[in-house]
């Protein structure tokens, strides 16, 4: 079941990606993850990954377009199965991560750095905690403590997606940072 929910889940990022989530196909490749997901709880209440994974899929039907009760409604799915992932291991990375992120963008940025500490707490060394610290501070404008946060992800996890977002990252910040200033109009 967990195989089959990442075959669907696949499916339906690879089809949002050049449709978007509000694609009539991926929203059925989301719900036929969701089923198999489901299937995999029910068989191993101790099994996080697919929680994390259900916690994502609303995360990401969070992200399609509806009315605001819609969209409260899945956020609040989100953080009920990455709580429930975290409540099987609190210190799983990517459920903790995915629920800062999730903070993140509902602009709760006190709780959403919370999230990130605590996994750089248990793992120090923690390319994503990093990488969403960076994209925190670069929202924020803050892009020195970005640069360093991104350097670090990249870091440990040199040959990983982790590690070559951040690269790409960096080298944005830089481009921008090192682009000429347009002369004032006089």
């Amino acid at each position: 079941n967990f195989l089959l929910g990442n075959k669907f889940y696949d499916a339906a990022a690879d089809s949002a990606e050049s449709n978007g989530w509000n694609n009539p196909m991926a929203l059925a490749m989301l719900d036929s993850a969701e089923v198999y997901f489901s299937r995999a709880v029910a068989q191993d209440s101790t099994f996080i990954e697919p929680m994390v994974n259900l916690g994502s899929i609303w995360d990401d039907r969070a992200e399609s377009m509806g009315d605001r009760q819609k969209y409260e409604e899945r956020i609040k799915q989100a953080n009920k199965y990455y709580t429930m992932a975290l409540d099987v291991d609190p210190t799983d990375e990517k459920a903790r991560c995915n629920l800062g992120s999730l903070y993140l963008r509902q602009r709760r940025t006190t709780e959403a750095l919370a999230e990130f500490n605590k996994v750089l707490d248990h793992n120090p060394q923690s390319a994503l905690a990093h990488y969403n610290i960076a994209i925190m501070f670069a929202e924020a404008k803050i892009y020195r403590e970005a640069l360093q946060e991104w350097e670090l992800a990249s870091k440990y996890d040199p040959d990983g997606d982790i590690g070559d977002r951040s690269r790409a990252n960096i080298k944005i910040v830089h481009d921008l940072m090192n682009a000429p200033t347009p002369p004032l109009e006089k």
